[in-house]
């Protein structure tokens, strides 16, 4: 009997969602059908069969989070029985959707990760409402549970300092408010607010800023965009990105098992926007590349991104994250990190502002750019040596050595 694995997409992807089974059980398999999509916070992926048979048991349901490397599905022959199944202790330990005991009531199943929620703010399992296969509380019903608490609580001290503060005969107008749309926060959306919000709470956050003149860079590019169309000011951000980093390798780091781990390969993502929300696709080794080399990549990395169509490959391994907001008009900004990296680099759009030049005063294309750092590993002087060698790439694109 063939076990499907949860993949493991990405080296910061510890769980995925799966949103649609293909196949339904008792089906037959043929090796390389499409048995579910799954998504994480970058991506939605497709898995495939392995082999061919037929669909003997799903272990997993649709919406359910579910660990990397854990089984969702068994295939086996047509009259195989499925067996009553089990993980193995090394995938128990890894995973968050199998059953445990809960003080309050040795019946309850619930996840490991409902577990910890359970535990962290000393629930009563009993009084929560699971909405998994078989009644198994789930992450998403402790959350629930805490909301709704928390949405009481606050009303009633609302309505507590309403009557201490005011008189009892104020009369109070409920408002009707005009709803435009309201949507379930699920898929690479609710994964993504998951892990922000692990993020803030976890990495003590650091940012400098910086202006840099680029009226020079702009003039090249300009120059360069004869031979090159695809050319764009984001590959020359990146290729300085790249080249500042090389110099400044701490900030190409994470925080892992409480170690400081300073990667050799610059793997750069680029923060893209389509419509379900947020994905980083990652151009990699950019220092070795040259900018037209660093164009066609970007540029077919956002083409896959738009059509849904981004490999693991696309999105994993990255090291170190951009995210430019210049084209909205915004000249300045912060970001949070990506976990488990431990800086990233905002831009803004590019301006024209007076600036002094040889003790005169000339109006100059400049551009902001801040870098935020986990203050655990990094110090703010590693951001500003980083942003000192950036502007002085940006003021003087020659030292970019394929356009010299």
């Amino acid at each position: 009997m063939e076990k499907v694995l949860m993949p493991k997409l990405g080296m910061a992807q510890s769980y995925c969602v799966i949103e649609k089974w293909h196949k339904k059980e008792g089906e037959k398999i043929n090796e390389g059908d499409i048995l579910a999509e799954v998504s994480t916070d970058k991506i939605n992926y497709e898995i495939e069969a392995k082999v061919s048979g037929y669909l003997i048991k799903i272990v997993r349901n649709e919406k359910e989070e579910v660990p990397a490397r854990e089984v969702i599905a068994l295939i086996g022959n047509k009259n195989e029985k499925s067996p009553d199944f089990e993980q193995d202790k090394a995938e128990e330990n890894q995973s968050s959707a199998e059953s445990v005991k809960i003080q309050q009531n040795d019946n309850l199943k619930i996840t490991i990760l409902a577990k910890k929620l359970i535990e962290k703010n000393k629930l009563n399992a009993s009084e929560i409402k699971g909405t998994g296969p078989d009644g198994r509380i789930l992450k998403e019903d402790v959350l629930s549970y805490l909301s709704d608490n928390k949405s009481q609580k606050e009303t009633k001290e609302k309505v507590k300092i309403v009557s201490e503060d005011y008189k009892k005969d104020m009369s109070y107008d409920v408002l009707d408010i005009k709803i435009n749309r309201e949507m379930d926060l699920e898929g690479i959306r609710k994964t993504i607010s998951d892990k922000m919000v692990h993020a803030v709470q976890n990495t003590p956050h650091i940012t400098q800023s910086s202006k840099a003149d680029v009226t020079g860079l702009m003039g090249i590019m300009e120059k360069l965009k004869i031979l090159y169309k695809k050319i764009s000011l984001m590959d020359f951000i990146i290729k300085v990105t790249a080249l500042a980093l090389r110099e400044n390798l701490e900030l190409n780091s994470s925080l892992i098992n409480n170690k400081f781990v300073v990667y050799d390969d610059i793997n750069i993502g680029i923060v893209t926007s389509i419509p379900e929300g947020l994905i980083i696709p990652v151009i990699h080794q950019c220092d070795k590349l040259t900018i037209f080399e660093i164009a066609e990549q970007r540029k077919q990395l956002i083409k896959r991104a738009m059509e849904n169509k981004l490999s693991t490959e696309d999105i994993s391994n990255g090291t170190f994250t951009i995210t430019n907001l210049g084209m909205f008009n915004v000249r300045s900004c912060t970001a949070i990190i990506y976990p488990p990296q431990g800086s990233i680099l905002t831009l803004g759009t590019v301006y024209s502002s007076p600036e002094v030049v040889d003790n005169n005063i000339e109006i100059r294309k400049v551009m902001e750019l801040s870098i935020t750092e986990d203050h655990r590993i990094l110090d703010g002087v590693s951001g500003a040596r980083f942003l000192n060698k950036a502007v002085s790439l940006f003021e003087n694109p020659g030292l970019i050595t394929e356009i010299e």
